[in-house]
């Protein structure tokens, strides 16, 4: 009887979703006529470390890919795919970090978490322009966001640790 009862209960279900492959969110980020090359990085035990230290999150990825994007002989940034799970579904981060060491763009690849809990639009470019710090977290230099708290603080933290990858592998900046 328990059994029939919740059958007739519509099931609220997670709808996994991907709104953009990388290669569009990278051509969106840096332009069509960027030259974008994959790079891979492998981190000695003291540079996860430092990872893990400056970004006040947890990281244990000695190996990762990243991609750098370029126009000419200038710079335009890196960029890091972030996986991590919100709730208890993944999303998926692209994180393009700008040559002064500034969050340049925060693109959602994919959520699995139900919509409710997407972070808002708004509230990821307020992210845009910030640069390493332990503050970077909802409750203190970010507002919260209402309803979806797990999610802010999974964004924020993912920030964080593509800064301080790019700062670990590529030096502080000025």
């Amino acid at each position: 009887m328990a059994l029939l009862a919740a059958s007739c209960i519509p099931a609220r279900r997670a709808q996994a979703r991907v709104y953009e492959t990388r290669d569009a969110a990278l051509r969106s980020v840096f332009g069509d006529s960027a030259r974008i090359e994959t790079r891979t990085a492998y981190l000695t035990p003291d540079q996860v470390d430092s990872v893990r230290s400056l970004a006040r999150a947890r990281f244990d990825t000695p190996r990762l890919t990243y991609y750098e994007a370029s126009r000419g002989d200038t710079l335009l940034g890196r960029a890091y795919l972030d996986t991590h799970v919100v709730r208890s579904m993944p999303e998926t981060l692209l994180l393009a970090v700008g040559p002064d060491g500034r969050v340049h763009a925060v693109e959602i690849l994919a959520f699995h978490e139900p919509e409710d809990y997407l972070p808002p639009r708004r509230w990821l470019r307020t992210l845009l322009g910030r640069s390493l710090s332990p503050h970077l977290r909802p409750g203190d230099a970010l507002d919260g966001i209402t309803g979806a708290s797990l999610s802010a603080r999974a964004a924020a933290e993912a920030v964080r640790r593509a800064l301080a990858l790019d700062r670990v592998l590529h030096g502080a900046r000025p």
